[in-house]
């Protein structure tokens, strides 16, 4: 793996863990504000609804207190009443009424005393079975009067009379309104909610009282603190109580624009609004919402529709939450590249030098290698390479490859000779040991012995029929033969290397009428190099491909072409391809002259032209120029 790719990949890896890193603690963070929000907004919620279940509870009971003081005074009245009236022998009928001369004066009486007993009090009434005012007591900023009958109303239409239970022991606890007063709403506002209960008896009526909660809503939204807004809505969806002012009492300032209602503003906290179950946490729009539904009159039943009842929401503040998360993400951000980039910088310097020791160390390994080869075979090298060379340039019928090929095959053959020399002393040995201690074994090791020997032989006879063809090919002399025999001998060697590989394929274009006077076995050797060069140089051992040999006779001249659609030649190796030695596949034993035989045959011996084009991933084409005659002193002057 390269350097580059080793430190991409490092670099890669460090980016992932930092952003998951940078995710888990901004998470980390982000859920600790969180509940801290949801703690203080719980808090909030909890103290706010607590103050009001309080006083709503207070009032259930001073109405209830209200309705008895009355029944008491007016009982012991009607009673002191009855008794006169006995003593001065009067008889009432049953259907007639005895009212006390002074009622009015002892209800007026009772609500002046009343009124003065809390400050929330504003109104005390007696309204009638039809919903006529009878009395009613005002206290404005500590002020007590009676209204005068001419400004008394008619409240029919109201729905805390229409409301109005029909024990005398239950209190009805009206929904939160404004006070209105001659179809005008009170200014100031005055959030106002209304004891009922009924009185029965000789004179039925309804007792009413108002309660201004003006100064406990002052009270409940000192609640807000810490970025945290506390807010109140009636059962609608409309604000009673809101951070923004302008919106309270929206539903009855502007009942028909639906801007004031929670309903459009946030659609998704009023579904979670509309099925709330005690206190709901969610988390929208960019801040959290805590929610809690409060029934004005916690002690009523729950499931009556007609039981009014309040939303109490806490919820943060948008913008402070909106820049401290800004703050957090741009905090992370900024940690996390320094420490990436110090990361990848320390990365960065590991890896150049670990690579760069390694380089360094297979560098002094490679030149420790080649130093040791180099100081085995330099001499012999050295001479063979200057022999060869010599003899390729002053022979043009290649003895020095003879020489060479030559030389090799005097060098196997040395050696075979030894092994078949064992083999016989083995042999030998083994009869001995047979006739003195005949056994299987012997006699299987005798037969094994007979087989390595045949095939010794094979291999010596093999060694020295090679010996002599090469020796035929570079002896020969100019002689006249059929271009198209060359090409077909040649291609008929190739059927067993083939076979081996199904997926390449060599294609023949060459006309039966092209004759010659020349070299046939350099010729035959030409197109053998050729074809092995593409072989090994221009595919892989899997891959497919195609060799294509075409021949033509261009007036006293044979064009050859010889293509693959391998891999092509780099420029760099184009240049030097002719050159003794020169080769991309040192490693895999080859030597680099197979080309530059090729040329020096063309070139010096055939006095024609080898031109080669080739393109890296399309292939390589081979062009040989060669006249179709050659002659005796051409080849003795050369």
């Amino acid at each position: 793996m390269s350097q580059k790719s080793l430190l991409c990949m490092y670099l890669s890896g460090i980016f992932v863990f930092i952003v998951l890193l940078s995710w888990g603690s901004y998470r980390f963070f982000l859920d600790n504000k969180i509940s801290q929000l949801a703690w203080n907004e719980s808090e909030v919620l909890s103290r706010s609804a607590s103050v009001f279940s309080r006083e709503m509870g207070h009032i259930k009971r001073v109405t209830l207190l209200l309705h008895n003081s009355i029944n008491a005074r007016l009982s012991s009245q009607n009673a002191a009443s009855q008794n006169s009236a006995l003593v001065q022998g009067l008889s009432l009928s049953q259907n007639e009424t005895t009212i006390p001369a002074d009622w009015e004066a002892q209800v007026v009486d009772e609500f002046n005393q009343f009124a003065r007993t809390s400050s929330l009090i504003s109104q005390v009434r007696w309204i009638m079975p039809d919903g006529q005012e009878h009395i009613r007591i005002n206290s404005q900023a500590g002020v007590i009067y009676r209204v005068p009958e001419g400004q008394l109303q008619n409240k029919s239409d109201r729905h805390y009379v229409q409301h109005a239970p029909d024990s005398s022991n239950e209190v009805y606890i009206s929904s939160l309104d404004l006070n209105i007063e001659n179809k005008e709403i009170v200014r100031p506002f005055q959030p106002t909610v209304r004891g009922v209960i009924r009185v029965n008896g000789e004179i039925p009526g309804i007792l009413v009282v108002n309660y201004d909660l003006s100064k406990l809503f002052e009270l409940i939204r000192t609640f807000s603190r810490d970025g945290v807004y506390l807010e109140i809505l009636d059962s609608n969806g409309d604000w009673v109580l809101a951070a923004d002012k302008n919106l309270e009492w929206g539903g009855i300032l502007h009942p028909d624009n639906l801007s004031f209602n929670i309903k459009t503003r946030f659609p998704v906290i009023w579904q979670e609004m509309d099925v709330v179950d005690g206190l709901e946490r969610v988390f929208d729009d960019g801040r959290l919402w805590s929610l809690l539904k409060l029934h004005i009159d916690e002690e009523a039943d729950v499931q009556n529709s007609q039981t009014p009842s309040l939303y109490f929401i806490a919820r943060s503040n948008y913008e402070e939450f909106s820049a401290w998360r800004a703050r957090l993400i741009f905090s992370i951000i900024g940690i996390a590249g320094v420490f990436f980039v110090l990361i990848a910088w320390l990365v960065w310097r590991q890896t150049t030098a670990q690579f760069e020791t390694y380089r360094l160390l297979k560098l002094v390994q490679q030149e420790k290698a080649q130093a040791e080869q180099v100081n085995r075979k330099l001499n012999l090298t050295n001479k063979r390479l200057v022999d060869l060379q010599d003899e390729l340039v002053e022979s043009s019928k290649l003895s020095s490859l003879g020489l060479m090929v030559a030389g090799l095959a005097h060098e196997m053959h040395t050696p075979l000779g030894g092994v078949r020399m064992a083999l016989s002393s083995c042999k030998v040995w083994l009869d001995k040991e047979a006739k003195q201690h005949p056994s299987d074994g012997l006699e299987k090791m005798d037969g094994s012995l007979l087989i390595a020997e045949k095939n010794l032989v094979r291999a010596l006879d093999v060694v020295s029929s090679f010996k002599r063809i090469v020796s035929d090919r570079t002896a020969q002399d100019v002689q006249a033969f059929s271009f198209h025999n060359v090409v077909d001998d040649i291609l008929f060697t190739y059927k067993p290397i083939l076979k081996k590989r199904p997926d390449m394929r060599i294609d023949a274009d060459c006309p039966e009428g092209i004759e010659m006077l020349g070299y046939p076995g350099a010729m035959s050797q030409i197109i053998q190099n050729l074809i092995d060069n593409a072989l090994d140089h221009a595919f892989q051992r899997l891959d497919k491909g195609v060799i294509t040999l075409t021949a033509k006779k261009e007036q006293d001249s044979l064009i050859l072409v010889i293509s693959d659609n391998g891999i092509g030649i780099s420029s760099e190796i184009k240049e030097h391809i002719f050159d003794p030695f020169t080769t991309t596949g040192r490693t895999n034993q080859h030597t680099g002259l197979g080309l530059h035989l090729v040329s020096q045959w063309v070139n010096a011996l055939m006095k024609g032209r080898v031109d080669v084009v080739s393109e890296l991933g399309v292939g390589t084409t081979f062009t040989l120029t060669i006249p179709l005659k050659q002659h005796e002193d051409e080849e003795s002057a050369s």
